[in-house]
């Protein structure tokens, strides 16, 4: 009977915390304390971290990419390292924004504001010449509904990555926009009463 050699990839591998730089995520403020991210940190006490985070190298360090409750419970139960996945092709901070999109736009839990947020964040990435802000972008969802052929072809690849990433259609992603700006003129309205 033949036995079967283990293969390790290089790009799979056990980083210490401290090689790891965060930068600003999609996700708002992942609540720590919840009852959710409790049961996830003694999933990792009991079995340890299943799933690798996401990194790219930079330099000497790794710039995470995804994975960010996996890795403020590492941090948090003061773990040395975690498993981590590097992908060397990521380069730019709109591919870093893909990724995050990708993962967090297919979580069950990600508020709708933090959907909001990284739709906006991916945008601005692809196009940083344009200076789109969520009314702006509002308004090409709306050009891409009616008049598509009006919109610049890399805007329309962008709506259609971002369409397929999230499996929603154009109009939710407008739908999704508008809560920043429901927000907003909630708080307005609240404070003008006040």
């Amino acid at each position: 009977m033949a036995t079967k050699k283990t293969v390790e990839s290089p790009e799979f591998m056990y980083l210490p915390l401290e090689s790891i730089i965060v930068e600003e995520q999609i996700r708002s403020g992942i609540d720590t304390e919840s009852e959710p991210f409790k049961a996830l940190m003694e999933s990792i006490k009991d079995r340890g971290v299943l799933e690798p985070i996401i990194v790219t190298p930079r330099g000497d360090k790794y710039l995470f990419v995804c994975g960010e409750r996996r890795y403020l419970a590492a941090l948090k139960l003061g773990l040395p390292s975690i498993p981590a996945r590097a992908l060397d092709t990521i380069t730019q901070k709109d591919e870093i924004l893909a990724y995050q999109l990708t993962e967090n736009l297919q979580r069950e839990d990600l508020n709708p504001m933090d959907q909001a947020k990284g739709i906006l964040a991916f945008v601005q990435a692809k196009h940083p010449d344009k200076g789109y802000d969520v009314d702006s972008v509002m308004s090409e969802l709306v050009r891409y509904t009616r008049k598509p052929e009006t919109l610049s072809e890399e805007v329309v690849k962008t709506f259609l990555t971002i369409v397929e990433i999230s499996g929603k259609s154009i109009m939710t992603l407008y739908y999704r926009l508008c809560l920043p700006l429901n927000l907003i003129f909630i708080k307005s309205a609240v404070s003008d009463r006040c």
